[in-house]
């Protein structure tokens, strides 16, 4: 660490002069600088303008496809013996029945004392038509659940052991079919300790192998499992037991109802409606004859955690000026169906002077009431003709493409931006070291030199003095 004391010899403030001599020579490190934080603060408003963009691309693609669009809803009568779930099952009414739950079969042996020593014997054990060998290696409980398991893509038959928690013989292997369509059979030539067979002939199934059935106006339908998901298309079954028998001897009817899930719909047009706003919104932040420049956004975030737009500093910019045209064009465009529907301001859909959206909740509740499915033709399209959402869909997967979309391609110029911009400061911050040690060796050897001129001249001053005494 140097310590130095400027002007001792002259009296000037040579430390002050050097500071002033170097903010005048780091003016054009400065702006570059400036450069890089605009190149910086423009960056960080385009990826601002792409999470609005996400937002609505979100929001359009939960309505680019029909199954999306024309949801419905399942009621049932009753939900004691089965319910259902349905997200695009086709309207209409269906009586239904279950005559049967679907299990898998079950066989229990006996008891034994140990589930790891050698009890067995020696011999074979015979699961569903395969031989599977017991010798000295795996001829307790353990090993022979282990080597039956080997063995359960071959035999459909998997084995564990339950202890009982009794004081003698606690032990049981379990044998379970692996589906409800799988029944099997067990024998062996094994005995415990002492010479005899394990008799799996007096140890039938305590539950048998059994598929599903359902009656489904009329038809019976029958499923390996408790959950049908293939009779109904867009409908899924969940069985929970046999239904009750009517007074008249047969099963009672439980009456299943899909229908159009208008609720579901209009929730997905108002967040379309708000997510396109927030975009809109974001670009009139920009103008305060529109907006304030430092608006804050209240429909796409919490009260407690606003953000201040960015839209000012990309105010005039041709990429988001194009972008709101494109909005707008789809917006507008006339979809030209078999429907009602051609155009969203049809549904309740309005664009005002600025851009924003304006959602008519009685006209679009009247459409979704009324003309449900031209309202699905118009959002999602028909057989013949896409709808107005898969026209903004393809829009915005471009617009925020990771590769080349807007961000992207702007994220690519601003990385080679401000590699030039560092090279640049960085060289500069090296001229301007060795500049500030130029001046101050500069002020220095003045300071010297005015130093070594002063005490040339006390000692002048001195030697007249003294000569002047001599006289």
């Amino acid at each position: 660490m140097s310590i130095t004391f400027s002007g001792l010899a002259t009296g000037l403030d040579t430390d002050s002069i050097v500071k002033d001599l170097m903010a005048l020579e780091r003016a054009p490190l400065e702006r570059v600088e400036a450069k890089k934080n605009t190149a910086t603060k423009r960056l960080e408003a385009f990826a601002q303008f792409k999470s609005k963009l996400d937002g609505l691309k979100t929001a359009v693609g939960g309505m680019t496809l029909t199954s999306q669009v024309q949801t419905t809803k399942v009621s049932l009568s009753s939900e004691e013996a089965f319910t259902a779930t349905t997200s695009s099952g086709a309207v209409g009414s269906y009586n239904i029945s279950v005559a049967q739950l679907s299990q898998v079969q079950k066989n229990i042996t006996g008891g034994f004392s140990s589930n790891s020593e050698a009890i067995l014997g020696t011999g074979s054990i015979t699961v569903n038509g395969t031989e599977i060998p017991v010798t000295a290696e795996n001829n307790s409980l353990l090993g022979l659940a282990k080597s039956i398991n080997a063995l359960s893509d071959t035999t459909g038959v998997q084995v564990s052991i339950i202890n009982d928690g009794s004081d003698t013989d606690p032990y049981h292997l379990v044998f379970t079919g692996q589906d409800a369509k799988t029944s099997f059979d067990i024998t062996s030539t094994l005995g415990v300790t002492t010479p005899g067979d394990i008799d799996f002939t007096n140890t039938p199934p305590v539950q048998e192998a059994q598929q599903a059935v359902a009656i489904i106006d009329g038809i019976t339908v029958v499923s390996d499992t408790n959950t049908i998901t293939d009779a109904i298309s867009g409908v899924t079954l969940n069985l929970n037991s046999v239904s009750a028998t009517a007074p008249n001897g047969s099963p009672e009817i439980t009456r299943m109802d899909i229908q159009a899930d208008t609720g579901a719909l209009k929730e997905k047009v108002t967040t379309f409606v708000t997510a396109y706003n927030d975009v809109m919104e974001w670009i009139l932040s920009g103008y305060e004859e529109f907006g304030s420049t430092t608006k804050l956004s209240d429909s796409a975030v919490d009260a407690d955690k606003k953000e201040e737009l960015l839209g000012t500093i990309l105010r005039g910019d041709p990429t988001i000026n194009s972008m709101k045209r494109q909005l707008q064009s789809v917006l507008t465009n006339s979809i030209k169906n078999s429907g009602s529907f051609h155009i969203l301001s049809e549904i309740g859909i309005t664009s005002n002077l600025n851009g924003t959206l304006t959602q008519d909740n009685t006209k679009l509740d009247a459409a979704l009431e009324n003309n449900f499915d031209d309202m699905v033709h118009l959002l999602s399209g028909d057989d013949e003709t896409e709808g107005v959402m898969k026209g903004f869909n393809a829009l915005l997967l471009n617009a925020t493409s990771g590769t080349n979309g807007m961000y992207a391609v702007k994220k690519t110029i601003y990385d080679s931006s401000v590699k030039r911009f560092d090279s640049q400061i960085e060289q500069m911050e090296l001229r301007m070291t060795k500049r500030e040690q130029i001046l101050r060796s500069q002020f220095s050897a003045m300071e010297q030199l005015v130093s070594s001129l002063n005490a040339q001249g006390d000692f002048l001053t001195q030697h007249i003095d003294a000569l002047n005494r001599d006289k």
